[in-house]
């Protein structure tokens, strides 16, 4: 244990790069020597050339609409996926305001038509040619848009989508076997939030999902103050609940990551904090 705390103590910083001018990056996901970034407030994503991890330099930046932002990137082998969204935080500008309830007051419609006053869904790029990322493919929802992806090179990939007819997000099985035309192959939700339909929540604060990671037919999803909720995806078009651990109440809510560690017969379980300590509780991670 010794020599492992010796090794971490070595960590050296060695580069900087303020990704173009636009230091607010979110999200990192680097191929063959470039760093896609996608960013909170600057509407696009930024390409970054890392090959000298001592001199990394701004190579580009790849706007969305303005209206929307791109928070999230997924890249494997010649293919980069990135989610496009209505920018939230034009509507709701404090975090009480964005994070403690159901976005359920607003709809794609208060805000104009899809592509053209915002853009929302998924955008596929082709990054064969290492530093020339060029746009191939583009699935379109018919909401305000997708917050997060998981995708690892396989057919599927998996998306946190705020889809006209929710209360707010809800997980979405996209198709990608033909990458210039992503599908949906499924969807599932927690019920009460298929307002549409005429279901009602039971439940207060924030129920949406932040984003499932996948490990197997597995999706280990994160719903926000809903909890942890587990799912069985191996009918791509029919997910099912497996299990749902809320612990909000008595704590405070906000699960925002689930990091599975099969080998172990682990679960790792983040709950986010969005306001300094005096303004909410202590937010704690927990090991299942």
């Amino acid at each position: 244990m010794a020599a492992q705390y010796e090794s971490a103590s070595r960590v050296k910083f060695v580069g900087h790069s303020d990704q173009g001018g636009r230091p607010d990056g979110v999200q990192v996901m680097v191929n063959r020597g470039f760093a896609h970034v996608c960013h909170a407030f600057s509407g696009g994503w930024s390409l970054v050339d890392v090959r000298d991890p001592r001199r990394p330099r701004g190579a580009g930046f790849f706007p969305c609409h303005p209206s929307s932002w791109s928070l999230h990137c997924q890249s494997y082998g010649d293919l980069l996926l990135v989610v496009e969204e209505f920018n939230f935080y034009s509507v709701y500008n404090t975090e009480k305001a964005y994070y403690g309830k159901s976005a359920d007051d607003i709809t794609s419609a208060d805000f104009g038509r899809r592509g053209e006053d915002y853009s929302a869904g998924l955008r596929v790029y082709d990054i064969s040619k290492p530093g020339q990322p060029k746009p191939i493919g583009f699935m379109e929802v018919e909401g305000l848009g997708l917050h997060r992806v998981w995708w690892v090179g396989d057919r599927y990939a998996y998306a946190s989508a705020f889809l006209d007819g929710y209360t707010d997000h809800i997980f979405l099985v996209i198709d990608m076997a033909d990458p210039a035309h992503p599908v949906e192959a499924g969807r599932w939700w927690i019920p009460g939030m298929h307002k549409a339909a005429g279901e009602k929540p039971d439940w207060k604060g924030r129920y949406a999902l932040h984003h499932a990671v996948i490990a197997g037919d597995i999706a280990y999803s994160s719903w926000r103050d809903g909890g942890l909720i587990i799912l069985d995806i191996a009918d791509k078009t029919r997910p099912r609940m497996i299990a749902h651990r809320n612990w909000s109440p008595p704590f405070a809510g906000g699960t925002h990551s689930a990091l599975p560690l099969p080998d172990r017969n682990l679960l790792v379980v983040a709950d986010e904090a969005v306001q300094d300590i005096d303004q909410e509780p202590m937010k704690h991670t927990w090991m299942f």
